[in-house]
């Protein structure tokens, strides 16, 4: 028999996914003005890794007898590219530490789920990265410097 709690996060993992699916899709499509081109892309591309990730742990939490998840979290809306730059990493940092807790409970119980979740976590370690770098560049001035250098 799976443990309950083992399940219970997973739900909560999966809840955070679908969370993602509308937040990044929300971005993408409200996002304006000369980064629109940039950044729209950016997030459609990370609601479909959401969508993705939702789907294996959806799949996983039937394959254990649960019941998988249909209710998301509040999503984070603005209009603010700033704003929705640190969200994003804020979403991602959150996902990390989610798949890290999953790791513990499944340690030693189904090593299939451990490497599933491994490597889910590797690609939300990789989103937390990337946002930081962003937001770096970001923060310090120099999209704005970029804009006012053009021509």
């Amino acid at each position: 028999m799976v443990n309950p709690e083992l399940i219970d996060k997973l739900n909560d993992i999966l809840r955070w996914e679908w969370t993602g699916v509308a937040q990044y899709s929300q971005y993408s499509f409200v996002l304006t003005g000369i980064w629109r081109e940039v950044f729209s892309g950016r997030f459609a591309e990370s609601a479909s890794e959401s969508f993705g990730h939702a789907k294996k742990i959806g799949e996983k939490i039937s394959a254990l007898g649960g019941v998988p998840a249909v209710e998301r979290d509040p999503v984070k809306q603005t209009g603010s590219l700033q704003a929705m730059l640190e969200n994003s990493l804020c979403f991602e940092q959150t996902a990390v530490q989610l798949y890290q807790e999953a790791l513990e409970l499944a340690d030693g119980v189904d090593r299939p789920l451990v490497v599933l979740l491994e490597e889910i976590l590797l690609e939300e370690q990789e989103g937390v990265d990337e946002f930081t770098l962003i937001l770096r560049d970001h923060e310090s001035g120099e999209m704005a410097d970029a804009i006012t250098n053009v021509g």
